[in-house]
């Protein structure tokens, strides 16, 4: 894990204070992503029994663990941390996915994958 800014992502934050608030990953990590962790839900959503068929075949499957790639490390000012995370969400019915590139997750969504 280095501290530099290869990739250009943190232009825009100065490094005052040592150790650095935030990291490049390279070379890239392979982690796991929980989605459910990773994507907050709305709580609008219904119970699965009442949802239509269609519906759960082609939504997204927020209740799954999936494979990622990690780049940066960034810490909050209240002291958590976020990982930028590439993953793909798949559809209920496993035929479709939806790309989600260098996304901003929470540090509990992601595990290593060793």
């Amino acid at each position: 894990m280095t501290t530099n800014n290869e990739a250009g992502i943190f232009d825009a934050w100065p490094t005052t204070f040592e150790p650095p608030t935030r990291r490049i990953v390279d070379p890239p990590r392979s982690v796991k992503v929980s989605v459910a962790l990773a994507i907050g839900r709305s709580g609008g959503g219904r119970f699965r029994d009442t949802t239509a068929l269609k519906v759960r075949a082609e939504g997204l499957a927020m209740d799954t663990i999936v494979e990622g790639n990690l780049f940066a490390w960034a810490r909050t000012s209240v002291g958590d941390w976020l990982a930028q995370v590439s993953f793909s969400i798949p559809t209920g019915n496993k035929k479709g996915r939806l790309d989600l590139d260098r996304q901003w997750v929470p540090a509990d969504a992601i595990t290593p994958i060793t």
